[in-house]
């Protein structure tokens, strides 16, 4: 039997990493939500309050976003696919501690166990698919990352309720622990192959010089205003719509699905174009400006049930073309070997972004102003176009080598 050419076998290796990758990404987001559909069960068998079980969430959240700039120094310095290897380890012994959970301390130890682990991923995918993949395949590669993680989320809710229904709340976070183990060994096995961004020197420019520079910084606040304005149209969208046009309830969470439909959508269609354009600024100028109109518009034009599912998939759509050219974006604003660190810290304003926007377009809903809560994160959209003009200016100031 002939063997694979180069090009064929490049290609095999590109696909082994991109799948690898993608199965940790699908996975960090299924266990990020293993454990809200499980929550009346367990308070009833725990006889915990829900404010307790829900600082356990926290926990898991704090220590993601805490995390990963370390671990991404850390990756960056050692190799990514270690850390990698180590994190989805230990997402499945935190799964399996909240199974085994009688009180809060094992449940507090689980989700700090289970954070950590989820705070690899970011860096050590982006520093893996960075160092591992062709230039011409890159697009693509985050496009399907992005949609993995995409998938996670999605899997995660109706997977724990049929589980927990078959085996109880104790037995289906056990199955969805063990799970996530072929993955690791999988990731083991290749880790050879999983190549970080990293010189063949080792120079490298100290961690804070890179991460504080201006459009470093910029990137991290274009992040967390696509948080803010996503996630906060998308948080409210189902209490908003009805007060707002009339439509049903099953109109609005329809709304919201498309919307998430057309985001998955659009990542994998993002990453096509990525990969066939140089000028992916433009790219995420057009789209987030057209994702900050059609939101604003659910706010502006009154809408029946058909418009409403219309403009809610448009702008979810615009958003998931965003996501790949957003990710070059931020590889080539970071300096070579830096990619585990700069991809961790800059990743870690989407949680600030949801941490933020809650709390005060919940307060605009208690004023009975729905259409200004869809105004404002329209508004927060667009603004996010400033902020990633403003970190391509800014490229040349981020530092290149150590003293």
């Amino acid at each position: 039997m002939q063997g694979l050419g180069p090009r064929e076998g490049r290609s095999r290796h590109d696909g082994a990493v991109i799948a690898l990758i993608s199965a940790a990404h699908f996975l960090s987001h299924f266990y990020q939500l293993v454990l809200p559909p499980l929550l009346p069960m367990m308070r009833a068998e725990l006889g915990l309050s829900y404010a307790a079980l829900g600082s356990a969430l926290a926990v898991l959240s704090a220590v993601t976003a805490l995390g990963q700039t370390p671990i991404g120094v850390w990756a960056d310095r050692t190799g990514a696919a270690v850390w990698l290897v180590a994190g989805n380890a230990l997402m499945v012994v935190g799964t399996l501690c909240f199974a085994a959970a009688e009180g809060m301390v094992l449940l507090l130890f689980a989700a700090a166990i289970a954070g950590l682990g989820n705070a690899t991923i970011h860096p050590c995918d982006y520093a893996i698919l960075s160092g591992s993949i062709r230039q011409e395949r890159m697009g693509r590669a985050f496009s399907l990352h992005t949609a993995a993680g995409y998938a996670g989320f999605a899997a995660g809710p109706p997977a724990m309720i049929l589980l927990e229904s078959w085996l109880g709340w104790r037995g289906a976070l056990t199955a969805a622990a063990l799970a996530g183990a072929p993955c690791v060994v999988a990731i083991a096995l290749f880790a050879r192959r999983l190549r970080s961004d990293r010189p063949l020197d080792r120079a490298r420019p100290p961690a804070h010089r890179v991460l504080l520079s201006r459009p470093i910084l910029l990137l991290f606040l274009f992040m967390t205003l696509i948080a803010m304005g996503g996630f906060g149209a998308q948080t409210f969208m189902v209490a908003a719509l009805p007060l707002l046009h009339g439509v049903s309830v099953a109109a609005a969470a329809t709304a919201m699905t498309v919307w998430l439909v057309g985001s998955t959508c659009g990542t994998l269609a993002g990453g096509w174009l990525a990969d066939r354009t140089a000028r992916h600024v433009a790219v995420v100028s057009a789209m987030m400006l057209s994702a900050g109109v059609l939101v604003a518009l659910l706010g502006l034009v009154p809408l029946d049930t058909f418009g409403v599912v219309a403009v809610a998939a448009g702008a979810g759509l615009a958003l998931g073309v965003v996501m790949p050219s957003r990710d070059l974006i931020v590889r080539a604003a970071a300096p070579p070997g830096t990619a585990g660190q700069v991809f961790g810290f800059v990743s870690s304003g989407l949680p600030l972004g949801q941490a933020l926007a809650p709390a005060p377009l919940g307060l605009l809903m208690d004023l009975d102003l729905p259409g200004i809560l869809f105004l404002a994160c329209g508004a927060v959209l667009a603004a996010a176009v400033v902020t990633v003009h403003a970190a391509r200016a800014a490229e040349h100031l981020v530092p290149a080598s150590a003293d």
